[in-house]
């Protein structure tokens, strides 16, 4: 039954004048709107107070069930339901994972939530007592001490879709030049190829140093852009949240990798120097390199364990040997040495300089300390301008072009110009294919050098080819210079002149004073000889 409010009556000095009627009207309207108003006030008293135990208990009333000690729980009609808990002896009473540690248990009563969410979950060991003096990190549902990180990454890159790439015209985990800059443009324009070094080893065989010493080297003395990636810059950023435990190197190993992938792509001769024990691990660092076409250098520093002891640079050793460091690679931890590294390095035989020495003998040789791509035997530098050049006309072609010559005009040589015409045939004025066109040779007389941009960087390729055009000449430096103190020309009368310019032949045919005919030059050009009133000519051969 709903409780009837009345109010005593008023006496008449109180009723403002008003007669008995009109008071018990008033009266029985305001006991009307309070009879009306007061189940709502109480039921918003009351939701207030279950809020209030909510919040001093951390329980959730979306996600649970029930919630004891006046918990709430959605009913089939999307109402509120109040139930009251049970009352349990203190001895038998289990205190459920999801309570809070801050709510208060008595010794005669016991906290029990009701949840389907959490009877599947596992339990937290830290958190099978509650009292309101301790305090807990987990959160009733996982504890993260049972987590194991590495089996998550495995899977979470296990699932990655294949189909992610950088753009359509890529394949998946192909190389990505056809996104980018060419490599071999990039190359030309940096003077340098990129290339990662990977140096790996027990603690103390001298990754650091050595790699150290070579950075020095290639930068100061030769200007290349290189960078080293260790410890000491990875795990203060990158891997600062990585232990030492087998997934978490697995992890840094592989991290690494990546940054040295992308490094080595953008140019950057990249030397990593990381134990790295697992050889599975380093392989799959090599992988990626080659599904890139990015050079990989897999150097093996080869130091016995008891001279490792004895440098101990580090004193980590020294703590292994007292057991203060357990689980310390190649004493209790395994390394697995490389099978077919490029280059094993015995640090304990060489010196610091030694072993710089044989790594950058390895650069040099496969090209990697130049921009462009590597055209002549192992140790042995490209020509100038990174041009070969050989004229020679192939065997199976020579009956051909003399049958050519024959129908061309005929331009007489001296034998001094036959000298040189060997000498621009063989290659050994390279980057020339020819006696030297105008603009070549002044600024061979000016420069004692000759401006070379093999793979047309800045549109100054093959300029050395053309006729020179001072109307429309490049406004852009080309990026290198090759010595060529030494002017080659052929001098050629007015004879000879007159013959090229009348020919539509677009060719003319090189004859010894022997009546030889030993070439042909093809897009002669003409141009008047600055010291005096003869012709010089120079024709390209092809």
């Amino acid at each position: 039954m709903k409780a009837k409010y009345a109010y005593a009556p008023l006496s008449l000095d109180e009723s403002g004048g008003k007669s008995p009627h009109h008071l018990a009207e008033e009266h029985e309207r305001d006991d009307a709107l309070v009879n009306e108003r007061m189940p709502m006030c109480v039921g918003m008293c009351v939701l207030l107070a279950i809020v209030y135990v909510l919040s001093r208990t951390g329980a959730d009333p979306i996600s649970h069930d029930s919630i004891a000690s006046g918990g709430v729980r959605a009913n089939g009609d999307g109402g509120l339901v109040t139930e009251s808990p049970p009352i349990l002896p203190a001895e038998s009473s289990p205190i459920a994972p999801a309570v809070s540690s801050s709510a208060s248990v008595s010794s005669s009563s016991s906290l029990i939530t009701k949840s389907s969410s959490v009877t599947d979950c596992p339990t937290c060991p830290t958190c099978t007592t509650a009292s309101s003096t301790s305090s807990s990190s987990c959160d009733g549902l996982v504890d993260p001490s049972t987590v194991s990180m590495g089996e998550l990454r495995k899977k979470a890159l296990a699932s990655t879709p294949p189909h992610i790439i950088e753009c359509s015209a890529a394949t998946a985990n192909g190389s990505q030049d056809a996104c980018h800059l060419p490599s071999e443009t990039r190359n030309a324009a940096l003077s340098q190829k990129g290339a990662t070094l990977w140096m790996t080893g027990c603690s103390g065989a001298g990754k650091t140093t050595i790699a150290t010493a070579l950075e020095d080297r290639l930068v100061k003395h030769y200007g290349k852009h290189v960078y080293r990636l260790d410890g000491d810059n990875l795990r203060t950023g990158l891997n600062r949240d990585l232990t030492f435990s087998e997934d978490d190197r697995a992890e840094s190993v592989r991290r690494t990798g990546e940054i040295a992938t992308l490094f080595s792509d953008a140019g950057v001769i990249t030397l990593v120097g990381l134990i790295s024990p697992y050889r599975g691990d380093r392989d799959a660092v090599r992988k990626r390199h080659e599904d890139q076409g990015i050079p990989y250098y897999e150097i093996f520093l080869d130091v016995p364990v008891d001279e490792l002891k004895k440098r101990d640079p580090k004193g980590q050793y020294a703590k292994v040997a007292s057991g203060q460091l357990k689980h310390f690679t190649c004493i209790d931890d395994p390394y697995e040495e490389p099978l077919n590294p490029e280059i094993i390095l015995k640090t304990h035989e060489l010196t610091i300089e030694q072993s710089a020495e044989e790594l950058f003998r390895m650069l040099e040789r496969d090209g990697i300390l130049e921009g462009a791509p590597k055209l002549t035997p192992p140790g042995l530098p490209n020509p100038d301008g990174d041009v070969v050049v050989d004229l020679h006309v192939p065997p199976q072609l020579r009956a051909e072009r003399k049958k050519e010559a024959e129908s061309l005009p005929k331009v007489l040589i001296t034998d001094i110009d036959l000298n040189w015409l060997q000498v621009i045939g063989e290659g050994w004025a390279s980057p020339l294919r020819g006696f030297m066109r105008e603009g070549t040779l002044l600024e061979t007389l000016h420069f004692n050098s000759i401006v070379v941009d093999p793979f047309d960087l800045t549109g100054n390729g093959g300029r050395h080819e053309r006729t020179t055009d001072f109307s429309n000449f490049s406004d852009r430096q080309a990026p290198d210079r090759v010595s060529m103190s030494v002017p080659i020309t052929l001098s050629c009368t007015s004879f000879s002149k007159d013959a090229i310019e009348a020919s539509d032949k677009n060719a003319i045919a090189l004859v010894t004073t022997m009546g030889q005919t030993v070439a042909i030059l093809r897009n002669p050009g003409v141009y008047a000889n600055r010291k005096g009133g003869d012709y010089c000519t120079y024709v390209w051969s092809h």
